[in-house]
């Protein structure tokens, strides 16, 4: 092409106006269908965390329960064997 046409051409784009349209409904309402909720999401976590945090206290419990026993079997023996004592 020559410079002269390629002028015109340039003058007349700039002259021209954009048609308007507007897709952001369109485009909103496909990304929405396509990504999950953010509240399932927030509520999954929260569940994963839950189950997480009592099996935690679960073991933590079980562990106390042991312990426990383990630390009063001593007092009860001493408890018995100086019972005959007291009145």
């Amino acid at each position: 092409m020559k410079r002269i046409k390629l002028d015109r051409l340039f003058d007349a784009a700039r002259n021209e106006d954009a048609p308007k349209v507007d897709v952001a409904d369109i485009v909103m309402s496909r990304v929405s269908a396509a990504r999950e909720p953010v509240a399932s999401v927030f509520s999954r976590s929260l569940m994963w965390m839950s189950m997480a945090s009592s099996a935690v206290a679960a073991t933590i419990m079980v562990a106390a329960v042991l312990t426990w026993q383990q630390n009063a079997d001593p007092i009860n023996e001493i408890i018995n064997a100086v019972a005959w004592a007291a009145p």
